[in-house]
């Protein structure tokens, strides 16, 4: 019996952890690619929960734990980068067979530098979902946004149910950023060539272009 029971726990650890690789999106550019999960970046708040049911069993391996809400609709999830962050993806593990009324039937994603400086909105609605759900967060030319603020609002549950539970969250994002350093100052525009050579050479080879233009401007 203890054994049937591990097997059963291991895979719903599988299903929570790495259970969503299988549901991005097939149109990813491979410059962006592996996506991965980057939700330990950012720093999450909700708006409310049930005692027991909050953050960490939202960011949990195991399916069977979830947030549960214990407010007003909208329920939302903030979450906060330190620094500028290219996100691409939200993935969303949600279960009508066992929610029923408390699963998600329309969820709105806002990314910006704040809440007062929102610059993407997204809404999506889901009709008895099972399992990892996908919303694109990609501009409309299929880049990865670059914020440091995400909220996600579940506007409506299923069958007009009141409190939601979301049973899992993931935030993901390219391996490696798009942004090129020597674009930027160039043009101001970060979405430079994407470079095939590892860091320590684009470091060195920003430092040499830094060094050239100052010699430059002093010549001048």
């Amino acid at each position: 019996m203890n054994s049937s029971f591990m097997e059963v726990d291991e895979s719903k650890k599988t299903d929570g952890s790495i259970g969503w690789i299988p549901y991005i999106p097939k149109n990813v550019e491979p410059r962006d690619s592996p996506l991965l999960d980057i939700s330990n970046q950012a720093i999450w708040t909700v708006s409310s929960c049930k005692n027991g049911y909050g953050i960490d069993e939202l960011m949990s391996d195991n399916v069977e734990k979830y947030w549960q809400s214990d407010g007003p609709q909208p329920h939302t999830i903030h979450l906060e980068f330190q620094k500028k962050t290219d996100v691409a993806f939200m993935m969303f593990y949600l279960d009508y067979k066992n929610d029923e009324s408390y699963t998600p039937s329309k969820i709105q994603i806002k990314l910006g530098s704040s809440h007062q400086d929102i610059f993407f909105r997204n809404a999506q609605s889901f009709n008895e979902p099972q399992g990892w759900c996908a919303i694109d967060i990609r501009d409309k030319m299929e880049r990865p946004q670059r914020v440091f603020w995400i909220q996600i609002q579940v506007i409506q549950n299923h069958q007009n149910g009141r409190d939601t539970h979301i049973r899992h969250v993931r935030v993901l994002g390219p391996k490696r950023s798009r942004v090129s350093p020597t674009n930027r100052i160039f043009t101001g525009e970060p979405h430079g060539p994407f470079p095939e050579h590892n860091l320590v050479d684009d470091e060195e080879e920003f430092a040499a272009f830094v060094d050239r233009s100052l010699v430059h401007l002093s010549l001048r």
